[in-house]
């Protein structure tokens, strides 16, 4: 089947787990090639729908292993769209926040990796931050000290 934005819409908002797995290297290779994804650009709506699903039902998966990949596809349509991914941060953020929480070592990485990337290339550090300080009274305390390294991840950028 031809991957278009109509089917990886269709991949996202899916509840099996096991296909989300399968599936998700699919969507980062379609969102990172230009060629294939040009309708990626051209519908907002299904674009907002794409990253709302992404934070929303992968990035907060309690299974690690499609959380990582919701990670890593927020982190392909970051690289995709650079600075115009600016308007999904407000979306993307509380999802990624409590992340930094997650009781894998691999997900608190990846997702503060994404984080600093976000602030690199979508927006500017100090716009992100302005929307993270809420995290900072976070009611996990692995959380709290999350944020607190990323922090200093960001100072040390």
């Amino acid at each position: 089947m031809e991957v278009n934005m109509e089917y990886c819409l269709a991949q996202v908002v899916q509840k099996d787990l096991g296909r989300k797995v399968q599936v998700g290297q699919e969507l980062i290779d379609y969102i990172l090639d230009k060629d294939r994804s040009q309708d990626l650009e051209q519908d907002q709506t299904g674009l907002d729908r794409m990253v709302d699903s992404v934070a929303t039902t992968w990035v907060n998966c309690s299974n690690f292993k499609v959380a990582l990949l919701g990670i890593d596809l927020l982190s392909a349509l970051v690289t995709r769209l650079q600075d115009r991914f600016r308007n999904h941060v407000g979306t993307v953020l509380p999802s990624l926040i409590d992340r930094l929480g997650d009781s894998k070592d691999q997900v608190r990485d990846q997702d503060q990796i994404l984080l600093l990337k976000i602030m690199e290339q979508a927006a500017t550090p100090q716009y992100v931050w302005d929307r993270m300080l809420g995290g900072f009274k976070h009611k996990n305390n692995r959380t709290r000290e999350g944020v607190c390294l990323c922090l200093i991840s960001t100072l040390n950028m």
